[in-house]
């Protein structure tokens, strides 16, 4: 795994851990990378395989993009 990809599943699953106590984690999630992720971000992530390595509401908000 590449450090670009490794840094964007650490961000992913850290952006999660701290969206637990949201009404909706997955939600807040997804708002965040909207709102702060590029696209290439986003892409870069989707492609990478990498979806063992999220956390269940990395995962979730991931797919849900």
């Amino acid at each position: 795994m590449s450090s670009s990809r490794d840094s964007l599943v650490r961000m992913i699953n850290q952006i999660a851990a701290n969206s637990m106590g949201a009404h909706d984690p997955v939600a807040a999630v997804v708002k965040h990378l909207h709102s702060f992720w590029t696209p290439k971000m986003c892409h870069d992530l989707k492609s990478s395989n990498l979806t063992s390595e999220l956390n269940a509401v990395a995962a979730q908000a991931l797919a849900a993009l």
